[in-house]
């Protein structure tokens, strides 16, 4: 056996055969199925030898695939459990993390997490990128980040990926025609919609809900941050704009700005993680477990 074994070779193989499929294993693993492939193809280098067969539709193990599957899972094992005992017998815990996020969760949910976890291990060292769904997937593919948090569209499926539930909102300035009962989608497509970022979820939700109603989507407008729509909303009393609950939650408890009421309401989000189950950082654990405790923006 050669000496270029890794820890990512043993991941990606026990994900595909826990998930049964290449497909499945990507999406739990947040990297692509090329990735994936690739990744079994190094790892059959590294050993010398098969570990799937090769007629079979979905992964079925050879017996030297077999034996790998049982030392894989506990070798994955004992490293967790010893990052995990290292830090609990010690507050000296000097790694860094580094979390990509979606603007509204890196700068209305994570602020108030990071503190906590850096009382808990002063000596660690956080940083917090931001970028859209697919560049953080794809950071995370690279090795360039420990945890991704990704806002997605609601979904029925059973996903340990899943962190908490929460929902988009529509909203106004107090003084919006339409901030005292109840909006159609025909009275909603008449109004500019002012949104974060060129393209991305929020788009497509938006785009889907007028597609369903079978009404022209509305116009809308990029103003670059999610503030920007905000202060945008504030001086432009005709316009709407469309953010997660959590980033526009104190404005609409202070009144500042107002939700618009929706018939049909719109489709939840859900908060999802892209990370390494079973072979993270203490760090990432606790950041995980603090994200799944505290549902964001429900009613």
């Amino acid at each position: 056996m050669k000496t270029d074994l890794e820890l990512r070779h043993l991941r990606v193989f026990v994900t595909v055969v826990e998930a049964g499929s290449h497909t499945r294993a990507a999406r739990e693993l947040g990297i692509s199925q090329s990735t994936v492939s690739e990744t079994l193809t190094s790892l059959e280098r590294a050993v010398g030898v098969s570990l799937f067969r090769k007629a079979a539709k979905s992964p079925a193990l050879t017996p030297a695939g077999d034996v790998l599957l049982d030392h894989a899972r506990r070798i994955l094992a004992l490293t967790g459990e010893l990052a995990g005992e290292l830090a609990r017998v010690s507050f000296d815990v000097s790694a860094t993390l580094v979390v990509a996020a979606v603007e509204s969760l890196s700068a209305y949910v994570l602020p108030a997490r990071l503190s906590t976890l850096r009382e808990r291990w002063p000596k660690a060292r956080v940083e917090v990128v931001t970028g859209t769904c697919p560049e953080i997937r794809e950071r995370f593919a690279a090795g360039k980040c420990d945890l991704g948090l990704l806002l997605e569209g609601e979904t029925d499926a059973a996903d340990s990926s899943i962190l908490a539930r929460t929902r988009f909102v529509i909203f106004g300035s107090s003084t919006h025609p339409l901030a005292r009962h109840a909006a159609t989608p025909d009275q909603l497509r008449r109004c500019d919609f002012y949104m974060s970022d060129a393209s991305g979820n929020y788009h497509q939700v938006l785009r889907q809900y007028f597609e369903a109603a079978q009404v022209p989507a509305p116009r809308t407008q990029t103003m670059g941050t999610v503030e920007g729509v905000k202060r945008g909303i504030l001086m432009d009393g005709a316009a709407l704009g469309l953010l997660p609950a959590h980033a526009v939650e104190q404005e609409l408890r202070d009144g500042s700005l107002v939700e618009i009421a929706l018939r049909p309401p719109l489709p939840g989000l859900v908060l999802r993680a892209v990370y390494t189950p079973g072979a993270h950082s203490p760090l990432v654990d606790e950041l995980i477990q603090s994200l799944r405790s505290a549902p964001l923006g429900v009613r």
